[in-house]
């Protein structure tokens, strides 16, 4: 696992493309990485073209628009999927969101379309991948401490932007980056482990 800091999205997604043609091609190991993003919306394939507009990059990832910014932890597994199951890489995914939520003392729960992760009826965790080659690109954006003002400006992957939260606000107290980032490495077995369960 690599901590990228925080990083603008185009350069994180450049990078991010060429790593996972690497991965497919078999000219590079696997790799799981954290990254905190300057503030973007993101527009996955099934995103209406009419809410396309200026600002808001499309992408390769299912869902729809996303936002992405200061306080949410993106965490990108480009790694071979552990089994050839696309369902079973998004119940992985469910499971990593769940058991970080699980170490700040919060039940939460997988959305009913492999989409995010909810404490109570709130999201705080938005899953958007692409699967090529069985080796995964894009991942899970976790909520920790945001300003929830900019998801506002959208619906976030088809949903009122009500239904946002983070972790702080669920915890009831102030959750550092590094304790988030901390929470994901310790979490990240589930995503790469062909035994794990999930």
């Amino acid at each position: 696992m690599i901590d990228l800091g925080r990083a603008a999205y185009g350069d994180v997604l450049e990078r991010m493309r060429a790593r996972h043609a690497a991965v497919q091609r078999g000219e590079a190991d696997g790799v799981v990485w954290l990254v905190e993003h300057e503030p973007v919306y993101t527009a996955g394939r099934a995103t209406p073209t009419g809410d396309l507009g200026p600002g808001i990059v499309p992408i390769e990832r299912g869902g729809k628009i996303t936002y992405h910014g200061p306080g949410q932890l993106t965490v990108y597994p480009l790694v071979r999927l552990p089994r050839r199951d696309v369902r079973d890489w998004l119940r992985r995914l469910e499971a990593f969101g769940v058991r970080i939520a699980a170490r700040f003392g919060l039940t939460a729960t997988p959305s009913v379309d492999g989409t995010g992760v909810f404490v109570g009826d709130r999201k705080f965790a938005s899953i958007g991948v692409h699967v090529k080659g069985w080796v995964n690109l894009h991942g899970i954006g976790v909520n920790i401490a945001m300003d929830l003002t900019p998801w506002h400006a959208v619906r976030p992957c088809g949903l009122a932007p009500d239904v946002m939260t983070d972790l702080s606000r669920a915890a009831g107290r102030p959750i550092a980056m590094a304790e988030a980032a901390a929470a994901a490495a310790g979490e990240v077995s589930v995503l790469v482990d062909p035994d794990g369960a999930v």
